[in-house]
């Protein structure tokens, strides 16, 4: 998505007001490997040179580590649920589309993750942070908000400069579904048109 992993930007202690736990402190050992997966998959994107590859890796990391299906039901809201199967079908495809081709845009040039920390979110969810370096450019950190699955996690959301990228692409959707009376095949198409080729 056009705003998803775009500005991902925050300094560490302005969005952790309260207490982080730092990779020394020794978090949660599950927790801590999880996202150290997801920071060496995210580099790996483009070890081959190939865009076809770095394509075909970001989205077996989005298959394994986000919860996609959760993330677009919750960006969608109440046009999720009046959605019919094929609608919801061909908004899963767009939208992972697009987290692709904006995931792809922040892990160009050679960018490096770190894992930083975590700590507790709301509703049973867990907040944590890498920090992503790029040549020529501030550091970024990440806030992923993770769920559990299972005995693993899964990330459905990113919070942007303390706001969550999900609110913020609900507001986006909103707004065309609302421009269009509320086509969904004119949202796809609009989400379609943001992720390239």
């Amino acid at each position: 998505m056009r705003r998803f992993l775009v500005a991902f930007v925050c300094v560490i202690g302005a969005q952790f007001p309260t207490a982080i736990h730092a990779a020394s402190a020794t978090p949660d050992e599950a927790v801590h490997h999880f996202v150290e997966q997801v920071n060496e998959a995210s580099m790996s994107f483009f070890a081959s040179g190939s865009e076809k590859d770095a394509r075909e890796k970001c989205q077996e990391l989005l298959a394994w580590a986000f919860d996609v299906p959760a993330m677009s039901e919750s960006v969608l809201g109440d046009a999720w649920t009046n959605a019919s199967e094929k609608e919801r079908k061909d908004f899963l495809g767009a939208f992972e589309g697009e987290i692709v081709t904006e995931y792809l845009d922040r892990m160009r040039g050679g960018a490096t993750m770190t894992f930083v920390g975590t700590r507790t979110g709301p509703h049973g969810d867990l907040l944590a942070a890498s920090r992503v370096t790029r040549p020529g450019k501030n550091d970024q950190t990440w806030i992923w908000r993770l769920r559990p699955q299972g005995e693993t996690w899964r990330i459905v959301d990113v919070l942007v400069d303390g706001r969550s990228a999900i609110s913020s692409e609900r507001e986006t959707y909103a707004q065309v579904l609302q421009e269009n009376g509320g086509d969904m095949e004119a949202l796809i198409d609009f989400i379609r048109s943001r992720s390239g080729p």
